[in-house]
């Protein structure tokens, strides 16, 4: 009998677990609708392939990878064993990962409906540290535009002192890129709701309270940044330090949000991380944020150092 590899296990109870969390899904209409489909490794930094295609309304995200690509799937057809040939091999601790408009899926792609202007990311790479990463950012301006099965979150971008002319212009560059019912506020100004049921967006140097909340469970949101000892370390795909970064330096990472009531992996709202040392490392994440996007796409996320964009792990 083929024995169950563990992270397929983990990945199924991870599903079955969470799929009481997520919205009902909206009947589909018939109609084509047009989708991306990504494929990359070692999280984002290989791409594979990037394709546009229209499916039929209805379509899941499994038969629109089959469109795409070679797959070969295991246990009922539900879990992912290989895309164009790249296939993990036991022992080793690399596996498939599915996401939708940058959400780690908590339901598998057989089970996913596409809906117009989906796009799902699948990345081969090693989960030795983290099983799973919860949401990424390579595929910006995602989720904020189409969100999770059709459900957008209201986004707000949460700014400390002396920020608020940065968040304004990522502000105004979302609202560019077609996403709607953006607000900026202050740190002081975010209510326990938007904290607990809004797309957020934060901009603040790692002493900012909402910045250190989150650096304390680095590791449950999936993070491979964090700061300790008044530097940023950046990690690798097995949880080692990297390398180490002191002032002027900046971070954007993402997470699914932890104060939401259904926890990280309900596929609801996100957390974007745009960090740094010292404000003018914020900044200068903000800037990439704003003007240089298309430089990180597919990754998960991304330090800035000297002027450098760095996809990590």
């Amino acid at each position: 009998m083929k024995r169950i590899r563990p992270l397929a296990l983990i990945a199924l109870l991870f599903i079955a677990a969470l799929c009481a969390c997520s919205p009902q899904a909206s009947g589909g209409s018939g109609a084509d609708i047009t989708v991306g489909v990504v494929v990359t490794q070692n999280f984002g930094q290989e791409l594979m392939l990037d394709e546009t295609i229209e499916v039929a309304a209805g379509t899941s995200a499994m038969e629109a990878l089959q469109q795409v690509a070679d797959v070969e799937t295991a246990y009922g057809a539900g879990f992912v064993d290989a895309i164009n040939g790249v296939r993990s091999k036991h022992p080793s601790k690399e596996d498939w990962f599915f996401y939708v408009n940058g959400l780690a899926a908590n339901r598998g792609a057989a089970d996913y409906r596409l809906r117009d202007g989906d796009l799902e990311h699948w990345d081969f790479h090693d989960w030795s540290f983290h099983i799973a990463v919860p949401a990424i950012i390579g595929d910006f301006p995602e989720p904020f535009l189409h969100g999770y099965r059709g459900q957008v979150h209201p986004t707000v971008i949460v700014y400390a002192n002396g920020l608020g002319e940065d968040a304004e212009a990522l502000g105004s560059r979302l609202a560019q890129l077609g996403v709607e019912g953006v607000s900026v506020e202050g740190v002081d100004e975010l209510t326990k709701e938007e904290k607990k049921s809004c797309n957020l967006i934060i901009l603040g140097t790692m002493d900012c309270e909402l910045i250190e909340e989150l650096d304390r469970v680095y590791q449950r949101l999936g993070f491979f940044v964090h700061f300790d000892d008044g530097e940023m370390k950046v990690l690798n795909a097995k949880g080692k330090v990297e390398a180490e970064y002191g002032t002027g330096c900046g971070v954007i990472q993402a997470t699914q949000s932890p104060w939401n009531p259904d926890g990280v992996g309900a596929c609801e709202n996100v957390v974007w991380v745009v960090s740094g040392t010292n404000e003018a490392g914020v900044r200068t994440a903000a800037s990439a944020l704003v003007n240089q996007h298309a430089e990180f796409g597919y990754a998960y996320a991304v330090a800035i150092v000297n002027g450098e964009i760095i996809k990590v792990p």
